[in-house]
C-alpha cells in the first residue's frame, strides 16, 4: 500500500505532441463542421500535409468522415465516446454526495467504478485521510476478476463479457486471486444473490474492497461503488457496517437513475441472480 496519488502527471514531460495536434484538429471538426482541410490547418496553425495525416488517422479509427463536399465531420467512435462522457459525467455527478457520505462515515478510500470492456476503471474517488491507505487514482484500470468493484461489475456484465474472461487465463495477483474459471463463476454467481461482495486481499495484499452495483433504468449495472482500505482496520463489525452502509447507497444511487427497490430490503436480496432493484414505474 501507498499513498494515494490524486491525479495523473500532468507536466510537459509527460504530455505527447502528437496526441495534442490530433486532439486539438478532433475539436476544431466538433465546433465547426463544415471546414475543410485549408480551413482547419488555419485555425489549427498547422500545415496541411500535417491535418490531412491527423485527419486520415481519425477517419480509419471511426472519429471523423468527409461528406461529398470533402468537409470534415464527425464520425461514430466520437458519437460514442461523447456519449460515454456524458455517462460518466452525469454518474459522477449524481454520486458526489453520496460519495462524500461515505467517506466521513468510514474513513476509508470510496472508489466509483465503471465498466470499460473487459477492464475497470476508476471514474472517482475519495481518499482516506489516514497515513497507511489504498493505492487510488482517477483513471486506474484494472482488471475485471479480482477485487470488490471489478467482480462486481464482471458478475453483472453482458454474457458476452463474461464468457471472454472466463475463457482465458485469469492473471493471478495475490494468493487470494481467484484463477480457476470454475470457481470464479460461482464467486458471481453469489455476487448476484447478495447483491454486494467482499474482496480480501485478491487484488492487493493486506487489503479489502466491499462493493454493490449501480443500476440504471434499463437494469444494467452501469458502476459499482466500493469501501476500501487496510485489511488490518477491517473487523467483523466493521465488515457487517460497511455491507448496510454500501447497499444503502447502492440502492440510493440506483434510485437516482430510475431503480427503485423491490419488495426485499438489500439486505435480503432476490435470490437466482436477479437483481434487488425494480423499474419505477
Amino acid at each position: 500500500m501507498s499513498k494515494s496519488s490524486a491525479t495523473p502527471e500532468s507536466s510537459p514531460e509527460y504530455t505527447i505532441s502528437a496526441l495534442e495536434a490530433g486532439l486539438q484538429v478532433l475539436a476544431l471538426v466538433g465546433q465547426s463542421p463544415e471546414l475543410k482541410i485549408p480551413q482547419l490547418a488555419a485555425q489549427a496553425g498547422m500545415t496541411k500535409s500535417r491535418v490531412y495525416r491527423i485527419l486520415q488517422t481519425l477517419a480509419r479509427l471511426g472519429y471523423v468522415w468527409f461528406d461529398e463536399e470533402h468537409a470534415v465531420r464527425l464520425g461514430s467512435a466520437s458519437l460514442i465516446l461523447g456519449q460515454q462522457a456524458q455517462e460518466q459525467y452525469s454518474l459522477t455527478r449524481a454520486a458526489r454526495p453520496i460519495l462524500d457520505r461515505l467517506a466521513e462515515e468510514t474513513g476509508e478510500n470510496i472508489h466509483l467504478v465503471v465498466r470499460e470492456g473487459q477492464h475497470s476503471l476508476v471514474i472517482d474517488i475519495r481518499t482516506s485521510p489516514h497515513p497507511v491507505r489504498m493505492f487510488a487514482r482517477v483513471g486506474r484500470i484494472g482488471p475485471l476478476h479480482a477485487g470488490g468493484s471489478s467482480k462486481v461489475l464482471l458478475a453483472y456484465a453482458p454474457q458476452e463479457v463474461l464468457d471472454a474472461i472466463l475463457e482465458k487465463p485469469l492473471e493471478r495477483f495475490t494468493d487470494s486471486t481467484i484463477t480457476d474459471a470454475g470457481v470464479l463463476k460461482q464467486a458471481l454467481e453469489r455476487i448476484r444473490e447478495d447483491g454486494a461482495h467482499v474482496a480480501i486481499s485478491d487484488l492487493e495484499e493486506d487489503t479489502f474492497s466491499i462493493a454493490a452495483p449501480i443500476f440504471d433504468d434499463q437494469g444494467q449495472a452501469v458502476a459499482s461503488v466500493s469501501i476500501a482500505g487496510p485489511l488490518m482496520r477491517l473487523d467483523g463489525h466493521k465488515q457487517e457496517r460497511y455491507l448496510h452502509l454500501i447497499r444503502a447507497a447502492s440502492r440510493e444511487l440506483s434510485e437516482s437513475f430510475g431503480f427503485l427497490a423491490g419488495s426485499r430490503a438489500p439486505d435480503h436480496p432476490a435470490v437466482e441472480g436477479n437483481p434487488v432493484w425494480r423499474r419505477r414505474g
